[in-house]
């Protein structure tokens, strides 16, 4: 496998603003159509997709570095319908221990804009799971992401990474708070947006603040009225949408609509006649509210490039951590690339002659035994035999794995080698 890639392109909160995060951010209902279309990339032989609200990032093997960057880059653009040039800025590449080192520091939280959060852990191991289910992910890269996994849990139970923990929901309930003369939530009222994980997540950090009165409106009403009866706040059908805007101080917004869900036109009817200010914090990706509505008088808007100041005044001990994370994932970095290392041609086909003498040894100690009649010369000769016998069968594909070690097919032929003689007891858990 001489020659083999492990390559990662993507752009994150520390390289794009939300206006451009959102354009290339890639659902989890569209994930396995979109590993479809990243496997029908000539360079690309194993795929997998992370697209969260910080960042999008395509894994693959390819036989080629540079072919394979390209390969991930008109992916990337192809799929979410925008022009190279657009992205050319935004993006970086890792490659072979840069890019499991990458992931490994994804997965551990410390490469999130709020360090040490904990949805991105999950958030990983959906990623694995559905390029395993769409048969993407299947030798190395499932190794990689299998072990950021145990990286990322590690990181959680060995050190006070995750202590106090802070998620884009909560920095965005610290944002409002701080967004009033008395840094206080009491006395107001807020509005949640969409009842999913991050919507979850903003009003269980409201309800803990001291908010007055905490609605949460969603299209699916049954889903609404389940997170409000498990916090004791109010649930409204989607049809209220426009007055619960009017009757809120404070509104978060976090749906996964692929586009956006609160316009001009219903905030401006929502204001209409009211003096105080509309204080709206869109915390989705794609954005939920249309950027025009911070033109009207009195609404204040904030996305998620905002909550960045929030975020770095609320790192406190979590910070040094970092160090402790960081010498987690040099460990696995270098237990993986051990493995990786011995899983190329050369290692695999040592591996596979080892594996047919040690079932030589076992069947010539089995004859011995039952045949103790058999002359020293006799022995010598079966020996000889299962010997030739062994190399006939194992000729064609060793040497068909060597020719064909930098191609697609080389890549394959190793792993089916491995697969089918067992080679693969090591593989990092």
């Amino acid at each position: 496998m001489s020659g083999m890639s492990l390559i990662v392109v993507g752009l994150n909160h520390r390289t794009a603003p939300v206006s451009v995060l959102e354009r290339v951010a890639i659902s989890e209902e569209s994930l396995p159509k979109a590993l479809h279309q990243l496997g029908t990339y000539e360079h690309v032989l194993e795929g997998a997709i992370l697209s969260t609200c910080n960042r999008t990032e395509i894994y693959a093997m390819s036989p080629k570095f540079h072919a394979g960057v390209q390969d991930l880059r008109n992916f990337l653009g192809d799929f979410c319908h925008v022009a190279p040039e657009d992205l050319a800025d935004h993006l970086y590449t890792f490659h072979e221990d840069g890019a499991v080192r990458h992931l490994f520091r994804v997965a551990s939280g410390i490469d999130s804009m709020v360090l040490g959060e904990s949805e991105i852990l999950g958030q990983v191991r959906r990623s694995y799971q559905v390029a395993l289910e769409e048969g993407l992910a299947t030798r190395v890269l499932a190794a990689a992401f299998r072990q950021a996994l145990r990286v990322g849990k590690r990181a959680r139970t060995e050190t006070a990474i995750g202590r106090n923990p802070v998620s884009i929901s909560s920095a965005a309930v610290e944002l409002a708070r701080k967004a009033f003369a008395n840094k206080t939530l009491e006395g107001r009222s807020i509005a949640v947006v969409g009842a999913g994980k991050m919507g979850a997540l903003a009003a269980k950090a409201l309800a803990r603040s001291g908010a007055s009165t905490i609605t949460v409106v969603n299209r699916t009403e049954e889903k609404a009225q389940t997170l409000a009866d498990d916090l004791g706040i109010e649930a409204r059908p989607w049809t209220e949408l426009e007055q619960t805007l009017a009757e809120a101080d404070i509104v978060i917004s976090s749906t996964t609509a692929s586009a956006t869900v609160i316009d001009k036109l219903i905030v401006e009817a929502a204001i209409d006649g009211r003096t105080s200010p509309l204080l709206l914090v869109d915390i989705a990706v794609p954005r939920d509210i249309e950027t025009s509505v911070a033109e009207l008088p009195n609404v204040v808007l904030r996305d998620i490039d905002d909550l960045r100041g929030v975020v770095e005044t609320n790192l406190g001990s979590r910070v040094g951590e970092i160090s402790k994370v960081e010498e987690i994932i040099a460990a696995e970095l270098a237990r993986f690339v051990e493995w990786e290392r011995a899983t190329e041609v050369g290692p695999t086909v040592s591996a596979l002659v080892a594996r047919a003498d040690e079932l030589k040894t076992e069947e010539l100690d089995r004859l011995a035994s039952r045949a103790k009649q058999l002359t020293d010369e006799q022995r010598a000769e079966i020996e000889h035999s299962m010997t030739r016998l062994i190399s006939k069968l194992l000729h064609v594909p060793i040497n068909r794995a060597k020719e064909l070690a930098t191609s697609k097919q080389g890549y394959v032929y190793v792993t089916a080698l491995r697969e089918l003689f067992e080679l693969d007891h090591d593989v990092p858990e």
